[in-house]
């Protein structure tokens, strides 16, 4: 299908005719009931909007330059090997690419869930208005051009699913980074053509953009305090037992102790807002006790009497203890 419409002036016919070929693909591949999601700039695809609102959407603001492969409205990937196989039914979301449904879910493309049910929902169109979109949506598109990218001609493997599948392998053997960058190097100069990461740096630049990154703190070796606020840049030495914040003899300053801190808000927030996991996280609100038997927390007598103290906490089915 011809795109170069795209960077056309949006009062020239070509546009329009161009939009309008993109609303009927969309809604004939990628609607959910009536309404798609809205690639203006002010709804950023975390909006679904009905096709009235899309076209004016679209007259007002640019259309995103770089949204040239439509995988979010249906158009079909290169690889038939990367569809999912499974169908969401409760959603009514058609199978897609698993690197798709990653960076969704990273983006947050389908947080509009029903705490009742579960399933993800289009919003009125009341509830849009008053929905602000997040405005920095380069990481999304720069993820989403890595995902529909292959790898090399004829690959299985798109450059987002190489570099997600490498890191994996890295993670479980333990592997440091001078020899991934050192596989890299030896892939890059074998394969010329390919599009490997030129070093395991650049690899994690991309990676990060899922989210779900941690934040290094120093640490006392002997796990007497951590290097926090003003003691962060002040200190060079625990002020509890004396021991040096350094590794000795070393001509760059490196801390001998380092505490890789996980915060506990972007993770159960993303628990909700991936999918496969939305629905394990009220198991205690949807799944019925049907027998008595303890297979859950939630059917001790601790976690009853803490219903029966909390009872505002315990009415909302996401609660999380």
């Amino acid at each position: 299908m011809d795109k170069s419409w795209i960077s056309k002036a949006r009062n020239s016919i070509d546009y329009s005719i161009g939009l309008s070929k993109f609303l009927d693909f969309a809604f004939k591949n990628g609607a959910v009931g009536e309404t798609i999601r809205c690639p203006c700039p002010k709804c950023g695809f975390m909006k679904w909007q009905t096709r009235d609102i899309v076209e004016d959407h679209l007259l007002y603001k640019p259309f995103p330059q770089n949204y040239v492969i439509w995988d979010l409205h249906g158009e079909k990937q290169a690889l038939e090997s990367s569809q999912v196989e499974d169908v969401f039914q409760d959603s009514g979301v058609q199978p897609q690419n698993p690197m798709e449904m990653m960076i969704n879910d990273a983006f947050e493309q389908f947080r509009q869930h029903d705490p009742n049910v579960g399933a993800s929902q289009p919003l009125n169109e009341d509830e849009i208005v008053n929905d602000e979109p997040r405005e920095d949506h380069n990481g999304f598109y720069e993820l989403l051009n890595d995902g529909s990218q292959t790898l090399y001609e004829g690959s299985k493997y798109t450059k987002l699913e190489f570099i997600i599948k490498l890191y994996h392998i890295k993670v479980l053997c333990g592997l440091s980074d001078k020899a991934m960058t050192m596989i890299l190097d030896l892939l890059n100069d074998t394969f010329e053509k390919a599009k490997f990461p030129p070093s395991i740096y650049e690899a994690k630049k991309i990676i990060n953009k899922l989210g779900l990154n941690y934040k290094k703190i120093d640490a006392c070796p002997k796990h007497c305090m951590l290097y926090l606020g003003d003691d962060e840049k002040s200190l060079d030495a625990c002020k509890h037992c004396g021991t040096s914040r350094w590794k000795p003899n070393k001509k760059k300053k490196i801390a001998a102790k380092v505490l890789r801190y996980f915060p506990l808000k972007p993770r159960l927030q993303r628990l909700f807002t991936c999918r496969k996991t939305a629905k394990d996280m009220r198991l205690h609100v949807l799944e019925d006790n049907k027998d008595g038997l303890l297979r859950h927390p939630r059917d001790g007598e601790a976690w009853k009497t803490f219903d029966l103290i909390h009872l505002e906490f315990s009415s909302d089915p996401r609660n999380v203890r």
